[in-house]
């Protein structure tokens, strides 16, 4: 009976620290701000800080991203509804846009927190 009590208290610290580590691993989000733009099953990368226009084809058209000023958003798009472009600017990251009719998938990547004059308000999350 002791033996199963040490591998219950055993297999519980390990239970333990794999969910400290899993919160920690999620909570960082290291490296240079980009954009990844997933079109059409493949990826592009964008440093956030460079002015960038860019254009990627899709089901119903072409879509349209702009970066500027370490922010991006959708100018244009040849889907119905252009809910993508009426999303605005995003800048922090975890942020994102999407085009479903058009297959454009636009997410920010990397530590924005660090930008100069950009503050994070943890209480809006």
């Amino acid at each position: 009976m002791k033996l199963f009590k040490r591998v219950d208290i055993l297999i519980f610290i390990v239970a333990i620290i794999i969910i400290i580590l899993s919160f920690t691993t999620i909570g960082s989000v290291g490296g240079k701000p980009t954009v990844k733009v997933t079109s059409n099953n493949k990826e592009w990368y964008y440093d956030l800080s460079v002015n960038t226009f860019a254009t990627f084809k899709g089901p119903v058209g072409e879509t349209t991203i702009e970066i500027k000023d370490s922010k991006v958003r959708v100018v244009e798009s040849d889907c119905n509804n252009k809910v993508c472009i009426s999303s605005g600017w995003v800048s922090e990251s975890g942020q994102w846009i999407i085009c479903l009719p058009n297959d454009v998938f636009v997410l920010i990547e990397g530590d924005t927190t660090n930008r100069e004059g950009d503050q994070v308000d943890d209480t809006s999350f």
